[in-house]
Formats: C-alpha cells, sequence, structure tokens
C-alpha cells in the first residue's frame, strides 16, 4: 500500500515538472519571436494608419464636436425646466394630487354612463355571436286587438309591481300603430296610420324573412296591417322569428278562414266583425250557398280577438308545499300525461338571456328573469312535482311522457301543484332566487330517462 503512494507522488510530481518546463519553453520562445512579430504586424498595418488618421481627423472628431455643441445647447435650454419637472413629479404631494384627480374624473364618467341591461348587454359582440349561434338580430313583437293592455298588480315580498304581461311588450293597436309597453309608461306614441291596402295582387304568397326585416317593415312593404301579418301566420306573444323564416301573405289586411262544417256566411261574418257582402264581392260568391267545406276564404277587414293574458291577482301557494325547514312534504304526483308532449318546446321565461350553460358540473341552464316576470311551462304535461326541494328552492317538475322531464327551480311563488295538467306557456311560477341561488334566474332543466340533457338541444 505504501508503494503504491509513493509511485502516486513520484508520478504526480514529473507531471507537474513536465507541465512547468513546457511553459518555461513557451515563454522564451515568445520573447524571442516578439520583435520580429511586431515589426511583421507594423508593416502590414502601416498603409492602413493613414487612413484612420485621415477618418479620425475629418468625420469621427467633427461629428463627435458638433453632438457635443447640440448636447450643451440643449441642456443649458431645457436643463432647468427638466430639473423642475422632476421635483414636481417626485414630490409626495403631487403624486397626492395626482392620483385624487383621477379618482374624481373616473367618478364624474360613471355617473354620466348611460344604464346598462342585462338584457342587451354584449348583443353585438363576436362572442355572444359565437355562443348563441346567432348572426342577426331577433325581432320580436307582440299584438292585442285592443289599444290598451291591462294592468295586473303581483305581490312580491310584501311590495307592488306589474305584472308580467304588461312587461316590455310591443303593443299593436287597431290603427296599425306599434308602441313599446314598459313600467311607467303612460301614453303610446303614434308611429303610422292605418290605410287601406294598396297590394294590387289577389294571390296568397310566401315571403321569407331577411336580415333586418321586422313584422312593422314586412307589413308596410306588402301594404297589409301587422295583426293580419300575425293571423295569418299563427304568431304567438312567445314567436321568435328569425331571418330564413317563412311567412304567409295575404293579398289584403284582414283573415283567412278555412270553411268548415256548419260555416254560413252569417256566421263568418258575425265571428270576424265584418259585412257579409264584403266576404262575397271579394271571394266572388254568387251568393251563399256557394260555401264549399275545405276553401279558403279571404276576410277583408276581419279582425282575430287576441286572447287575454293570464288575470293572476295573486300567486297562490298549495297549502301541500313545504316551506324551508318544514317537515310537512312537498306535492307529488304518479299520475302519467294523457297526451303526448309536442316535441317543441318553447323559451320559458320572458328574457332570453342564458347566464350558465350546461356543462360537467352544471346540470341545466341559468336564464336571466327580473322578479316581477313568471316562468313557463316549456310544453305540455302534467305537474309531477311542485314544492320545496333543497338548493333548487321553490321548483316545479312536469312529466312530458315518454321519459322525459323538465324541471324549473329557484322561484319566488308557485302557481300549479302536482297532478295539475299544464299546456305549453302556462305560467308555472313567480321568478326568484330561493334556495341555493346568488340572484334572480330560473335554473331550467331537462331530464330524458333520468339523464340530464342539454337543453339547448330541445329549446332555442
Amino acid at each position: 500500500m505504501v508503494t503504491f503512494r509513493l509511485l502516486k507522488h513520484y508520478i504526480s510530481d514529473k507531471a507537474k515538472q513536465f507541465i512547468v518546463s513546457g511553459l518555461l519553453k513557451a515563454v522564451r520562445l515568445l520573447v524571442k519571436t516578439k520583435p520580429h512579430l511586431i515589426a511583421f504586424i507594423y508593416k502590414v498595418f502601416e498603409p492602413l494608419a493613414g487612413v484612420g488618421r485621415f477618418l479620425m481627423h475629418i468625420i469621427v472628431l467633427p461629428a463627435y464636436r458638433l453632438l457635443y455643441n447640440i448636447r450643451r445647447h440643449f441642456d443649458r435650454l431645457y436643463g432647468p425646466a427638466r430639473n423642475k419637472f422632476m421635483i414636481l413629479v417626485t414630490n409626495r404631494y403631487s403624486i397626492h394630487v395626482i392620483i385624487g384627480t383621477i379618482a374624481i374624473i373616473t367618478g364624474i364618467l360613471n355617473l354620466q354612463t348611460g344604464e346598462v341591461r342585462a338584457e342587451t348587454f354584449g348583443e353585438r359582440s363576436l362572442m355572444y355571436g359565437l355562443v348563441t349561434k346567432q348572426q342577426n338580430t331577433i325581432v320580436e313583437e307582440y299584438a292585442y286587438s285592443e289599444n290598451n293592455v291591462e294592468r295586473l298588480a303581483v305581490n312580491y315580498r310584501e311590495s307592488n309591481a306589474l305584472s308580467p304581461s304588461s312587461h316590455g311588450l310591443l303593443v299593436v293597436s287597431q290603427d296599425n300603430a306599434i308602441s313599446p309597453l314598459t313600467a311607467g309608461t303612460i301614453a303610446s306614441p303614434v308611429i303610422s296610420k292605418r290605410s287601406d291596402s294598396v297590394a294590387p295582387r289577389e294571390e296568397i304568397i310566401e315571403y321569407v324573412m331577411v336580415s333586418g326585416d321586422s313584422l312593422s317593415t314586412i307589413a308596410e312593404k306588402f301594404g297589409i296591417s301587422v295583426n293580419t301579418l300575425l293571423w295569418s301566420n299563427d304568431l304567438t306573444i312567445h314567436s321568435v322569428l328569425k331571418p330564413g323564416k317563412t311567412l304567409t301573405i295575404l293579398p289584403v289586411s284582414g283573415v283567412k278562414h278555412e270553411v268548415k262544417t256548419g260555416d254560413t256566411i252569417t256566421k263568418i261574418a258575425k265571428t270576424y266583425n265584418v259585412e257579409e257582402s264584403a266576404i262575397l264581392e271579394y271571394n266572388k260568391l254568387a251568393s251563399a250557398d256557394d260555401l264549399v267545406i275545405g276553401e279558403s276564404l279571404i276576410i277583408p277587414g276581419g279582425e282575430v280577438k287576441a286572447p287575454e293574458p293570464p288575470k293572476i291577482t295573486k300567486p297562490v301557494v298549495p297549502a301541500t308545499i313545504a316551506t324551508p325547514g318544514s317537515t310537512s312534504a312537498p306535492s307529488y304526483s304518479t299520475k302519467q300525461p294523457t297526451t303526448t308532449a309536442s316535441g317543441s318546446m318553447v323559451w320559458p321565461t320572458d328574457l332570453h338571456i342564458i347566464t350558465q350553460y350546461f356543462g360537467w358540473n352544471h346540470t341545466g341552464i341559468d336564464i336571466d328573469c327580473h322578479f316581477t316576470e313568471n316562468n313557463y311551462a316549456s310544453d305540455d304535461g302534467v305537474v309531477q312535482f311542485a314544492g320545496w326541494k333543497g338548493g333548487y328552492g321553490y321548483a316545479v317538475e312536469i312529466n312530458h311522457g315518454k321519459g322525459l322531464v323538465t324541471r324549473y327551480g329557484h322561484h319566488a311563488q308557485l302557481y300549479v301543484e302536482a297532478g295539475q295538467t299544464v299546456t305549453k306557456g302556462t305560467p308555472l311560477g313567480l321568478c326568484g332566487t330561493t334556495g341555493r341561488s346568488t340572484g334572480t334566474h330560473l335554473h331550467f332543466e331537462v331530464i330524458l330517462n333520468g339523464k340530464f340533457k342539454n337543453p339547448l338541444e330541445y329549446v332555442r
């Protein structure tokens, strides 16, 4: 072991000696060749030295003097102002004044900002179009045969408010005037006066809506009333019109009537409040006996009485419905619907604003609604549950048959009870925020054979 260590130290010492000896020889070589190397470099770069001296005296030095003088001149002019500005900026009192000014300006701008409603916020953004798949503005208009819409009082937490039937409607009066009716409306401005049809045609045609169309513009284009357009296309207060929809256009303002068994000219004239002679003359009938079952008649000037909105003076909560913390059972029914749902669901609220979409962590969609508005049945069926349902608050479940159930949550008060048969558009309850909720909205679910489905696949 000792021999091995001695051998190791011997080899290490020899290696160090060899390296040091090599470095010393290299230094001696450089010292000997230094004069010759310097002479060589001088001969190679001597011609370039003259060019360098020329550039230095003619270009570099004059440019440096010019820039130096310019800098001194500007420093003499703006130096004091710059120093004052820096003192002003770095002064703590100046910073306080700037922050206070910004706060005051921001507050004034916020106070002057116009009202932004949830119904229209973001509708013109690119994201809104991608999510809703709507590239054009949706036009929604409502018609009534009477000039006035009755304001009905509803009770919500001991306060009076306008009923949903008078919230945000467009009223089409008999004189063809269209006016918005909102909370606080006193008078309806007249936009246009009614005039006789100027359409030269006698046949019924079809028209496909395009971007920018509304019921008013289409009616004016073809010289008929807006009510005529609504009646001939079976449109209701919940109808949503989009570009591409085909509308039936009558040749004159009035109603199209299909002759049924038992119809007479006198009965038809009385139904639509017109003269018998007008029906005979326009349809070129020789006498009242020329009616044919199944034939379509044009009733010029005829009017269809619009159905009255549901009059709800006070929402009624069934006595069997349990309240939070109560031990009584909620209203529940196993009754099956006698008729099959239409399969075409309607929007269950007055507003069309979705605040949360269907996903893996959300079993339905949340739709914005106001505390004075009702929520509606999306299709025909039987109420199988009505009452308190934990995080859903006051909830309603409707059995539509064939394993399809819809659920409506967070009502403030309910209008229906279990076992009750409802039709599409029936008011179910008052919009609220009961249960696990942070604001007034409707939680809407579609359940097929016990599995949650995306409601937007059934209703739009």
